[in-house]
């Protein structure tokens, strides 16, 4: 089981293909398994890495630490453990938010910047997202756990049927141990909606037509960052990449291909 100590903590992580890495972050209750229908691509050319978020997947759940640092901190942790200096960072919804905090960190280390239906520290959803928090203080994680579920997997039942089976079990092994964290609403967060602009390096919002939460904060991105671009694919929804795979995959790969050439001409 490949598994790395981000300090004291377990964090598994999946790793397939051979040349250029690629670093894959998942998004809330999800886990590395949302990438099965990118794996095969991807690795073709690419050292294709996935870990679990703490908490997350086959990741070890503390039972506190889950703020974006965390996170972030996790993930530098990793790269030193695999001894990587440059590759693409790629990341979905909170993995986005994650990964737009690490590059403005640490630009220096990424070949490109690819962030998929991302949220961002700093944004205002214009619509609030229900919080399960209160369920599952209140009546347990297993019961908060469902009616998140029966929440988010409604709409799959209406479009992509094929899909819910996948995301029921990746959301049935999420730990729910984050609703649980004491300091959650009391960290600390700073503003990367302003900050992104300093970012200089190949950058590409990802995003689907129909999602209506996220849509709005990709096009936001995709103007205060000079060097990004935005691929919107039609009829999809917030789970772009399982959804419209092979449009998903045809723009991420070619975009891969554009920031390598770059970085060669500079060299």
């Amino acid at each position: 089981m490949p598994e790395y100590k981000s300090g004291n903590i377990g964090i598994y992580y999946e790793m397939t293909g051979e040349g250029t890495p690629v670093v894959m972050l998942h998004g809330f209750s999800l886990d590395r398994r949302m990438w099965t229908r990118q794996t095969v691509s991807f690795a073709k050319d690419h050292t294709v890495i996935m870990p679990d978020a703490r908490g997350h997947g086959l990741s070890e759940a503390p039972p506190t630490g889950y703020a974006r640092e965390d996170r972030t901190g996790d993930l530098e942790r990793f790269l030193e453990h695999l001894k990587i200096d440059r590759f693409h960072l790629l990341g979905f919804s909170m993995g986005g938010g994650d990964a737009l905090a690490y590059a403005i960190d640490n630009q220096d280390k990424l070949i490109s910047l690819t962030l998929v239906g991302t949220v961002a520290a700093g944004w205002s959803p214009p619509k609030r997202f229900k919080d399960f928090t209160g369920w599952a203080r209140e009546n347990g994680v297993e019961t908060a756990r469902q009616k998140y579920m029966d929440s988010i997997l409604s709409y799959y039942d209406r479009h992509y049927s094929h899909l819910r089976d996948e995301m029921e079990k990746m959301m049935l092994d999420f730990s729910g141990v984050p609703w649980l964290d004491p300091m959650k609403g009391k960290y600390k967060k700073r503003d990367d909606l302003s900050l992104c602009h300093g970012l200089s390096i190949p950058t590409m919002l990802v995003v689907g037509q129909r999602d209506i939460f996220f849509r709005p904060l990709a096009e936001q991105l995709a103007g205060s960052i000079k060097t990004a671009r935005l691929e919107i694919i039609n009829s999809a929804g917030h789970m772009v990449n399982m959804e419209m795979p092979d449009e998903f995959n045809v723009a991420v790969l070619s975009f891969f291909d554009e920031a390598e050439s770059g970085m060669e001409k500079d060299r």
